[in-house]
C-alpha cells in the first residue's frame, strides 16, 4: 500500500502481532482517505504487556483509567443514530475476550455502534457504511 506522507501523517510501522499489522493498514487508509476526519480516530493503547515482570506497571495503567475490553480504535463522529463507531481489530483466528464482549455491551446501550474488523476490506466497508448513515 502506498502512503502518501505528510508532515502530521502516521507511518506504517512493522507490527509484531498480526492484528496490529491489519490496524497500522487499516489506520493508515482511513488517514489518507478522509482528512477531514483526522484526530477523530485513534487508537485505545490499552493491551496487555506481557513483558511486565510484575503487577506494577499494569496498576499504574489502571489508575490512570485504562479500562479492560474497551476497542481498538475509536471514531467518534456520530452518524446514523450513534455517538460513534468502535473497532475491535481481530485477525481471522481472534475471538473476543469476555472483558472484550462486556465492554461491547455496555457501549452499545449507549448509543455507539461496535464492530469487529478482520481485514482491511472489511474495514473499508464498515468505515464506508457508517459514514453513509444518515
Amino acid at each position: 500500500m502506498t502512503i502518501i506522507e505528510t508532515q502530521s501523517q502516521p507511518k506504517t510501522r512493522s507490527h509484531s502481532s498480526p492484528e496490529g499489522r491489519i490496524q497500522a493498514e487499516c489506520f493508515a487508509w482511513f488517514w489518507n482517505e478522509f482528512p477531514q476526519f483526522r484526530k477523530t480516530m485513534f487508537h485505545v493503547p490499552n493491551e496487555n504487556d506481557r513483558a511486565d515482570a510484575n503487577a506494577i506497571p499494569g496498576a499504574i495503567r489502571k489508575s490512570l483509567g485504562v479500562v479492560a475490553g474497551v476497542a481498538d480504535l475509536l471514531f467518534l463522529v456520530a452518524r446514523g443514530g450513534y455517538h460513534g463507531l468502535c473497532i475491535e481489530m481481530k485477525d481471522e483466528h481472534g475471538t473476543q475476550k469476555p472483558a472484550q464482549k462486556e465492554w461491547q455491551a455496555i457501549i452499545e446501550r449507549q448509543k455507539y455502534k461496535y464492530v469487529i474488523c478482520r481485514s482491511l476490506d472489511q474495514f473499508k466497508k464498515e468505515v464506508l457504511d457508517y459514514l453513509s448513515e444518515k
